[in-house]
């Protein structure tokens, strides 16, 4: 079994794999943090499987889909993955014990999903909420930006370390009080075209020619710059990017209430009924200390950063 102990801000959390390509995930996604050798507070350990596991012989008590179930008993969460295998939560005691199958760990994405599952409950009872966003900080403040598929979040996002901003998470910043948010790690995820963009990241894309398929690319975002984290930041705006056909960008202001609205769906998860009024308490403390905007995106990707950065410094703290 492989293990290591990470620090995660004040908290230390301990990783363990028993297969070499769920460890190299460990690795990929967490290695950016400093190690530990302190008792752990939180402990996730993944174990290999030949087929998944029964769920629970009774309906769940909450659903994605056919992708993921949750059965719920008290401190005592199963979250099942028809495909990929279950996760058992102990809230009380701190610990998720996985059983997946060999594909958890070879198909794009998955492990890293497993991993934020596998702790968000965890971290939500200990002040921490995860939010589903990019997070970059520019002169200590920070922007998220909240989007779905095809909104050009991530592409938004890497303009903005391309311009020399600090990363606080590719995918998912933890929400903490007073508007603040903290690092989560992880990979950079795009595809090859996002990356063509930009001169530093060329190379990236050039690398996939001749693959199979548009597939994504993952790379360490310390990878590319040395030094691109940031540990905390207060959040100075909120941006909903999406693509647009106009020549330039823009910005729109968003309502409070409505900025809280667009939210939930990318942060609260309903089956864990106990914490939604502390998450959402964290959302409206986040939409009352910054701006919202619905950011319109022109063609020129490499000017976004002067287009957020004319709002974050005009409201004040």
């Amino acid at each position: 079994m492989n293990s290591l102990r990470w620090q995660f801000h004040d908290l230390i959390i301990e990783g363990n794999a028993d297969d070499a390509t769920l460890w190299h995930g460990w690795l990929a996604s967490f290695g950016s943090l400093a190690l530990s050798t302190a008792v752990p507070h939180l402990t996730v350990t993944f174990k290999t499987v030949a087929s998944v596991p029964a769920p629970p012989s009774r309906p769940p008590d909450f659903q994605q889909g056919d992708l993921l179930h949750y059965f719920v008993d008290g401190d005592q969460v199963i979250a099942h993955f028809p495909r990929y295998g279950q996760l058992h939560l102990n809230l009380a005691e701190g610990w998720t014990q996985g059983q997946v199958v060999a594909a958890a760990g070879q198909t794009y994405a998955i492990l890293e999903d497993l991993i934020a599952i596998s702790l968000s409950p965890h971290l939500r009872r200990r002040g921490k909420f995860l939010l589903h966003a990019f997070a970059a900080a520019d002169e200590g403040q920070a922007v998220l930006l909240v989007g779905g598929i095809g909104a050009g979040k991530t592409t938004t996002g890497l303009s903005l370390l391309n311009a020399g901003w600090q990363l606080l998470s590719n995918d998912s910043p933890v929400v903490v009080a007073n508007g603040r948010v903290q690092r989560y790690p992880g990979v950079l995820a795009a595809y090859p075209e996002s990356f063509a963009h930009f001169a530093t990241m060329a190379h990236l894309a050039e690398s996939a020619v001749g693959g199979n398929g548009r597939r994504k690319i993952s790379v360490t975002a310390e990878s590319i710059w040395p030094h691109v984290w940031q540990n905390e930041a207060p959040v100075r705006a909120i941006c909903f990017p999406q693509i647009e056909n106009r020549p330039d960008h823009a910005l729109t202001l968003l309502a409070k209430p409505a900025a809280l609205a667009r939210l939930l769906p990318h942060a609260v998860e309903q089956w864990d009924k106990a914490m939604i009024p502390p998450h959402l308490r964290h959302l409206r403390q986040l939409v009352e200390a910054a701006p919202a905007f619905t950011l319109h995106l022109g063609p020129d990707v490499v000017s976004i950063p002067e287009t957020i950065r004319s709002i974050i410094h005009k409201f004040p703290v």
